[in-house]
């Protein structure tokens, strides 16, 4: 060891040091077929834009009352 490398450790010693920089935990989780699909299906968009839409009508008219 030299003398920067004893300075480090002496500053952190409870700090991991990362040896391996591409480990699984550093990429974004990979959709499942089930998430793909609900992103995609036609059906399943029309059924959220009608609930999120009642549910913004139900606001706006408990708002005017």
């Amino acid at each position: 060891m030299n003398a920067e490398q004893k300075s480090t450790d002496a500053a952190a010693p409870d700090r991991p040091i990362n040896r391996e920089p591409y480990q699984q935990a550093y990429y974004p989780p990979v959709p499942t077929r089930f998430t793909k699909y609900m992103r995609t299906s036609i059906f399943w968009q029309l059924v959220r834009f009608v609930v999120i839409n009642w549910k913004i009508g139900r606001l706006m008219l408990s708002s005017h009352r």
